[in-house]
């Protein structure tokens, strides 16, 4: 270093400036990494019914992909059913006991790590 304040022909300040940027960038990447780990995406599901049957489809929102390993919960009058779906699965029928009723409404609940909870409600009939 010489009196001019450089340092082998390269001005401190901009020594210094460097070091603090390339500080600064490191600190901010960890902060963008972290906020993508935690961001949660949204999931489409779709629901068809027939003879007294709720079949329940899970997908990926922004990609339209099959979800698997989604947790399905059916609320009905008089009960509850409910089937976590394999990695590989993303659908589930489910048997909707009608109990002399010609239409129930179900409530459709589902929920997998990293999206946003679902509901909705699905007539079913006979």
């Amino acid at each position: 270093m010489n009196e001019r304040g450089q340092l082998m022909g390269v001005p401190i300040k901009l020594v210094m400036a460097l070091v603090i940027g390339t500080m600064t960038m490191g600190i901010l990447m960890q902060f963008v990494g972290t906020a993508e780990r935690t961001v949660l995406r949204d999931m489409k599901v779709t629901t068809g019914a027939s003879s007294n049957r709720l079949t329940v489809k899970v997908y990926d929102a922004q990609s339209g992909d099959a979800l698997g390993g989604a947790t399905i919960v059916i609320k009905y009058p008089g009960g509850t059913s409910a089937k976590t779906l394999g990695e590989g699965s993303n659908q589930y029928t489910f048997n909707i006991p009608m109990n002399a009723a010609d239409t129930v409404v179900t409530t459709v609940q589902v929920t997998r790590n990293g999206y946003i909870p679902w509901e909705g409600q699905a007539a079913v009939s006979k």
